[in-house]
C-alpha cells in the first residue's frame, strides 16, 4: 500500500502507482511525500530519487519506507526513515552526487571497494554518480540527505579549476563530521536544509549555499579530480599521534591503559593528550573505545556458532554489559544482540538456500 501527497508543484507525479519527474514550478517548493509498505513500490520510489536496486527486506520484517522530498533545480533535501530493515544493492548509483547524514541508526556498506559507515552526529556518507553500492538497513533508519545533480557539481568544478572530467567524479564515501573539512560540509547542507524546509525559502539563498557546499565538497572531501586544485598539503599529523593510533590499532583488545600507550610512544602524558585534542579532536583512551566498538561490531558481523554478546564483552574488557549494550546502540542504531540475530539469520538463509539449490 502506498500512502502520497503531492504538491502541485512537485516535481514527481504519480504513474501507475509509481511517480515520475516533471518540470519545476518557481511559485512555491516542490515537494513529495510518500508512505509504502510495497516493496515494489519501495524500489520506484527508492529509484526515482537516488537509483535502480534490488531490495531485500529482512525475513519476518513488514518494510515501511517513508520519504519526504524538496527540490530546487539542481538541489534536492530529503528525509528518509525506513522501519524493517534490508538489504539494497545498485550497479550503478543515478546522475547525483548524494550526502547521506544518518539521524537514527547507522548506515554500513560499500561504494566501488570502499566499505562505509555512517554514524549520527559523527559520520556521513557521500555517494558518488555512477559507482556501484550495497547498503544495509537496520530494524529502524531515519537519514536526512541532500543531493546534487551531476551536472551542476562538474560544472562547478569546471568553474573552480578551468578544466573538465572526461567521466564522473569519485569521491571517498566516508565523510568525518568531527574533523574541519567534513564538519563544514556538514554545516552547510544543515543550513541549506533548513532554508528548504522555511514555508517560504529563497531560491537565490539555496543556490548560493548549494555552490558553497560545491567548493566544500570539491576542496575538503579526497576525490579522484583533486590534483586538478593544486592544493597545498595538510598539516602534518604529529609522529607521536600517528605511533599511539597504530599501538592502540594493534592493541586495541588487550587490556591496555593510557600509561601503556604512553610509554609505547616515548612522550609525556600531558603532551600526547594535548597533541591528539589538537589534531584529533578526542583522547586516547576515547580513540581506544573507539576501536575497541568497531572490533566488537566486527565481530559480531563476522560471528561463529560460539560468538555471543557476553563474550565479545569479556574479551574486550568493556566491564558492564548492560552499558555496553546501550553505547553499542548508540553508536551503530542498533543493539549487539539485534546484530548478532541479524547476522545468524542471514547465515541460516543462506544455508537454507544452498541446501535447497539444485546439485549438479
Amino acid at each position: 500500500m502506498m500512502k502520497g501527497f503531492y504538491d502541485a508543484s512537485s516535481p514527481f507525479d504519480v504513474v501507475a502507482g509509481g511517480f515520475q519527474m516533471s518540470s519545476l514550478q518557481p511559485s512555491s517548493p516542490p515537494r513529495l511525500m510518500v508512505q509504502t509498505s510495497d516493496v515494489e513500490q519501495t524500489r520506484q520510489v527508492f529509484g526515482k530519487l537516488y537509483s535502480k536496486v534490488t531490495l531485500e527486506p529482512t525475513r519476518g520484517s513488514p518494510l515501511i519506507y517513508t520519504t519526504q522530498v524538496f527540490s530546487f533545480g539542481s538541489v534536492h533535501v530529503a528525509m528518509d526513515e525506513w522501519t524493517g530493515g534490508g538489504q539494497l544493492a545498485t550497479s550503478a548509483i543515478g546522475e547525483r552526487y548524494i550526502l547521506a547524514f544518518p539521524v537514527d541508526g547507522v548506515l554500513e556498506g560499500t561504494m566501488g571497494d570502499e566499505e562505509y559507515l555512517g554514524v549520527p552526529g559523527r559520520r556521513g556518507v557521500l555517494y558518488s554518480a555512477q559507482q556501484s553500492s550495497t547498503l544495509t538497513i537496520g530494524m529502524r533508519s531515519v537519514t536526512r540527505n541532500l543531493m546534487i545533480d551531476r551536472a551542476a557539481l562538474e560544472a562547478h568544478l569546471t568553474m573552480l579549476t578551468g578544466q573538465e572530467l572526461d567521466g564522473p567524479i569519485c569521491f571517498s564515501p566516508d565523510l568525518d563530521l568531527t574533523q574541519c573539512a567534513g564538519a563544514a560540509v556538514y554545516n552547510l547542507a544543515q543550513l541549506l536544509r533548513q532554508e528548504a524546509e522555511r514555508p517560504t525559502p529563497s531560491r537565490q539563498v539555496i543556490t548560493s549555499l548549494r555552490d558553497a557546499l560545491s567548493t566544500a565538497l570539491l576542496t575538503g572531501q579526497p576525490h579522484n579530480a583533486a590534483a586538478l586544485f593544486g592544493a597545498p598539503a595538510p598539516r602534518v599529523t604529529p609522529a607521536c599521534v600517528r605511533r599511539a593510533e597504530e599501538y592502540i590499532t594493534a592493541h586495541a583488545a588487550e587490556a591496555i591503559s593510557l600509561e601503556d600507550i604512553v610509554a609505547a610512544v616515548g612522550v609525556p602524558a600531558r603532551s600526547l593528550q594535548a597533541s591528539f585534542q589538537t589534531y584529533r579532536g578526542t583522547t586516547p583512551m576515547a580513540f581506544l573505545r573507539d576501536r575497541r566498538f568497531e572490533i566488537s561490531r566486527q565481530r559480531l558481523l563476522n560471528a561463529e556458532g560460539s560468538t555471543t554478546v557476553v563474550s565479545v564483552v569479556r574479551e574486550l574488557g568493556f566491564g558492564n554489559a548492560g552499558r555496553f549494550s546501550n553505547e553499542y546502540k548508540q553508536r551503530f542504531g542498533e543493539s549487539p544482540s539485534e546484530t548478532l540475530a541479524r547476522v545468524i539469520e542471514v547465515s541460516r538463509r543462506r544455508a537454507q538456500e544452498r541446501e535447497n539449490a539444485p546439485s549438479g
